[in-house]
């Protein structure tokens, strides 16, 4: 009886060893967990092969544009943001998961984002005028 239940252990052992995630596994990336704690979405913009994500956290806006498509493959990705009076700021390159955070201070004040991938750009209007 002792063989069968060492002889279980080890079945069981080898069955979790085998249905392990793999090391290649593309990690689930978040707008918030990208931006930081406290951080909430306002708005977003769906481009081909991604999204681009407007988050605020009541005195800092954060832009990200997280891949949806080829994850773990460096592609041109890029996130912007613009606070009103002032000039934009971008996070643009080839990467494996996302483009960003961009961060500026912008309570009290007018906001845009920008977005780029796989050939489409994307530029909303002003708004979250807080």
């Amino acid at each position: 009886m002792k063989i069968s239940i060492a002889a279980a252990a080890l079945g069981a052992a080898a069955l979790v060893a085998t249905t392990a995630v793999p090391a290649s596994a593309a990690p689930a990336y978040t707008p918030a967990g990208v931006c930081g704690a406290g951080y909430g979405v306002q708005r977003s913009k769906a481009l081909p092969g991604a999204v681009t994500y407007q988050l605020y956290n009541g005195s800092t806006t954060c832009v990200v544009t997280i891949k949806t498509a080829d994850k773990g493959k460096s592609t041109r990705v890029t996130a912007g943001l613009q606070v009103k009076g002032g000039g934009w700021s971008y996070d643009t390159g080839d990467y494996k998961y996302y483009a960003g955070p961009v961060k500026r201070a912008s309570k009290g004040k007018c906001v845009r984002f920008f977005g780029y991938s796989r050939g489409t750009s994307y530029t909303s209007g002003y708004a979250n005028c807080g």
